[in-house]
């Protein structure tokens, strides 16, 4: 199966997940394009000043990849600084919040595993 770039699903989502603003979700597949695997694949754009909020992965789990600008992440109650080329996990029921504090753009690959 192929899914071309102008055949993509974009949405803009308030308040994620209780989070401030707004994210952009371009979903380069829809759930039931995954072979039943996943829930989610996307690529996330957060601006400026703009949060995910808190929230855990149970059963499912959440693979996140950063493309372009910086992230805050909170994982396991500890801030990281998360630059291009970064990944991070979230699953087994854990917490994790994401935040732009920086001045530009973030794209991040987010894929959540069933």
């Amino acid at each position: 199966m192929i899914r071309r770039a102008n055949e993509q699903r974009v949405e803009k989502k308030e308040h994620l997940r209780g989070g401030e603003g707004y994210v952009t979700l371009q979903h380069l597949l829809e759930p039931g394009e995954s072979c039943g695997k996943c829930k989610m694949i996307a690529r996330i754009t957060i601006e400026p000043g703009n949060t995910i909020g808190d929230h855990a992965h149970n059963p499912d789990a959440e693979l996140c990849y950063l493309l372009e600008g910086e992230l805050t992440i909170t994982d396991g109650g500890e801030e990281h600084v998360m630059h291009p080329g970064d990944a991070w996990i979230c699953g087994e029921g854990n917490r994790h919040c994401t935040m732009n504090k920086s001045d530009a753009p973030a794209v991040f690959l987010g894929i959540v595993i069933e």
